[in-house]
């Protein structure tokens, strides 16, 4: 072997990623690939010096930025190879569940034997929180406001057994659907979380709830998302529930962890507009499009293809869903990874017409089951996290 020259194993096995990982460098351009015939088959090999490189600027974004905290957990079982299960449940078993329903299991342990509904018990007061709200208040100041004056209103609030924070999830999530638009309705139709949020966003365009409810349900936990750990670390040192929630919200407000799908439902529309060459350019230069690939699966993101799947029969052979297709096809050819689950959020919300931030919405929604699922397990099996750092200033200095 050219002593300049890396096979595909030994690029991959140096930068630790993938076949298709490296596969997707060398399309982008990141590494120099070239052709060799022999052994039976067509083989590539990859340029030493660019992969010993590549290697390096990993390495050392490693060590200036990434940390690896383990926390014990029964919520969720995430597999990089592309498997989520729910308290030993794989998603895949929990697809003809109702939202509600995987929400009582990551409570409780148990997965209800029929469908369960909870009465939005506080609607008159999330009603008068939203019309006193002022019109710059956007989605999250809206659902963390309700969050806070539900919170104030409970005089069990400082209670952390696991019962009284399922009944804080159960009395919530409804009051924080309806606040997924600003327009107060202080008699709603009663319906699930699902179909409260479907008739809350759908106005005046009508779409079945079906595919938000599935979305719910593949969204109601993710293992520790930047979110998550927030609102554990807070439930570590002694926060009540609401203030869990509440800190998970905030934490939804960086870019990095709640933005992606918005990021997609944004390029779906500049595609209708401008025509698929316009992303594309930016993603020969970019190097990515939004929504494909994952940070956490090697594989794939199990949770994409079965919301998917569900627009495809929603939607059928509508020109937006040709639109979607179009746009999958042309990652395809281009190597990308496969879609993640912020693409299907992303085309759910452009999809249905929605605004942008209803994808934000109704990841929120859905992972205050998982924040409060973390919240009482944290109070049930103490264990403060508390991460130490790594000096890297000035050596001990005299005056």
């Amino acid at each position: 072997m050219d002593g300049e020259w890396m096979t595909a194993a030994e690029a991959a096995d140096r930068l630790g990623v993938t076949m298709r990982t490296l596969y997707a460098y060398a399309s982008r351009g990141v590494l120099t690939s070239r052709p060799v015939r022999g052994g039976g088959g067509r083989r590539s090999q990859y340029e030493r010096a660019q992969v010993e490189a590549l290697a390096d600027r990993t390495a050392k974004r490693e060590r200036a930025g990434r940390v690896e905290i383990r926390v014990e957990t029964a919520v969720a079982d995430l597999r990089p190879a592309g498997a989520l299960a729910f308290r030993g449940y794989p998603i895949e078993d929990l697809l003809d569940q109702g939202f509600e329903n995987v929400a009582e299991l990551l409570w409780t342990a148990d997965l209800p034997s029929g469908p369960v509904f909870w009465p939005n018990a506080n609607r008159r007061e999330t009603a008068r929180v939203l019309t006193a709200l002022p019109e710059t208040a956007g989605l999250l100041d809206r659902m963390s406001t309700v969050v806070s004056v539900l919170g104030m209103l409970d005089p069990a609030r400082s209670d952390r057994g696991p019962a009284a924070v399922a009944d804080v999830g159960r009395r919530l999530i409804p009051a924080m659907a309806a606040a997924i638009s600003a327009h107060a309705d202080p008699h709603p139709a009663p319906g699930s979380v699902a179909a409260t949020i479907t008739d809350k966003l759908a106005r005046g365009n009508p779409v079945p709830s079906a595919p938000v409810d599935l979305a719910l349900c593949l969204l109601a936990d993710h293992e520790l998302a930047a979110s998550t750990f927030a609102s554990r670390v807070a439930a570590t040192a002694g926060a009540d529930p609401y203030s869990a929630v509440d800190i998970g919200i905030q934490a939804m407000r960086a870019v990095d962890h709640g933005g992606t799908a918005r990021d997609v439902h944004r390029m779906l529309r500049r595609v209708a507009e401008e025509g698929l060459s316009t992303v594309e350019s930016n993603a020969r230069r970019d190097g990515a499009l939004p929504g494909f690939g994952h940070p956490v699966y090697t594989g794939f993101d199990p949770r994409a293809p079965h919301l998917l799947a569900a627009l495809e029969r929603v939607h059928e052979e509508s020109d937006r869903l040709n639109l979607v297709r179009t746009v999958r096809e042309s990652a395809t050819r281009r190597g990308l990874p496969k879609p993640n689950i912020d693409f299907a959020l992303g085309a759910l919300t452009w999809l249905h017409s929605w605004p942008e931030e209803a994808s934000t919405g109704l990841v929120v929604v859905a992972r205050t089951a998982g924040w409060l699922a973390h919240a009482a397990e944290a109070y049930e099996r103490p264990s403060r996290i508390r991460p130490r750092a790594v000096y890297i200033g000035s050596r001990p200095r005299r005056r």
